[in-house]
């Protein structure tokens, strides 16, 4: 709660001043998550991805003509799966994810692209594991056992383009995982990071005007 507290003060700051230094957008974004998760040791388990979503807000300051800050708060899900017959198992995170991402746009006419980079924080929602195994199948809490915190780091590249008073951009990056997030005790030897590729859409239009 304490993280909470502290990440949403941050982010009503950010709103209240950034405004009185320079161009400021706010929007919304939504779009797919193709979710998977670097295990190691894998035990021989083929891991794979799963698609899911993440949906949240946009706030773009212009550092100049070229350049943008850009901090995306969103509801992102995670995890993993596999299979081996009917036995299945798949791992299911949530996450409040704020990336802070760099954006340098390309070109002069409307139609803009885009490279992006820059870090990420993931504060933990939940945690779960669904599993099917010899006809039984069950969901069991994982949250207490994950990290409550997962740092990772983004690249990208997308397109915007005016339309009437707002700014539509799709976008596509890659966030690599940089914690552990496995918090087993029971189970120190075992490194899980998460690994994503994202597929996102949204507008912004101009803030403070």
């Amino acid at each position: 709660m304490r993280k909470m507290s502290v990440l949403i003060g941050m982010l009503f700051i950010t709103f209240m001043v950034v405004p009185l230094y320079g161009q400021v957008d706010i929007g919304l974004i939504g779009g797919l998550n193709i979710a998977n998760a670097t295990i190691d040791p894998d035990q021989g388990v083929d891991w794979e991805s799963r698609t899911v979503f993440g949906v949240g807000g946009v706030l773009d300051y212009s550092l100049s003509e070229v350049m943008i800050l850009n901090v995306e708060p969103m509801y992102l899900q995670k995890g993993t799966k596999a299979e081996d017959g009917d036995d299945k198992v798949e791992y299911k995170i949530d996450y409040i994810e704020v990336p802070v991402m760099f954006k340098y746009l390309f070109g002069s006419n409307d139609l803009k692209p885009y490279v992006m980079t820059g870090p990420s924080i993931g504060i933990l929602l939940n945690a779960k594991t669904d599993f099917t195994m010899d006809g039984f199948s069950d969901e069991v809490d994982i949250k207490d056992d994950t990290k409550s915190i997962n740092f990772s780091l983004g690249f990208g590249a997308g397109v915007s383009m005016p339309m009437g008073n707002k700014t539509v951009f799709v976008e596509a990056r890659y966030a690599l995982g940089l914690t552990n997030v496995n918090d087993d005790p029971e189970d120190t030897e075992t490194d899980v990071k998460t690994k994503d590729i994202q597929i996102f859409a949204g507008f912004t239009f101009p803030f403070g005007n």
